[in-house]
């Protein structure tokens, strides 16, 4: 069984309400990590898409993006 992990690309991304919130970033397994536009910590989401849900914000991905 191949490991996709192992071809992973970790894609950027913020989470905006009128503001930038957060940014983030996708991890393998499709998880995602953001920290508050500040710098201070912020969480451990599912997905890039599940942060941007709960946090009511849209997700804006960087660069060739989009998950």
């Amino acid at each position: 069984m191949e490991n996709t992990d192992e071809k992973h690309v970790p894609q950027a991304f913020a989470l905006v309400r009128g503001e930038v919130l957060a940014y983030g970033v996708t991890l393998p397994g499709g998880q995602a990590a953001t920290v508050r536009a500040d710098g201070g910590a912020h969480g451990l989401w599912n997905s890039a898409q599940s942060a941007a849900k709960r946090l009511r914000s849209d997700l804006v991905w960087f660069g060739d993006g989009g998950g």
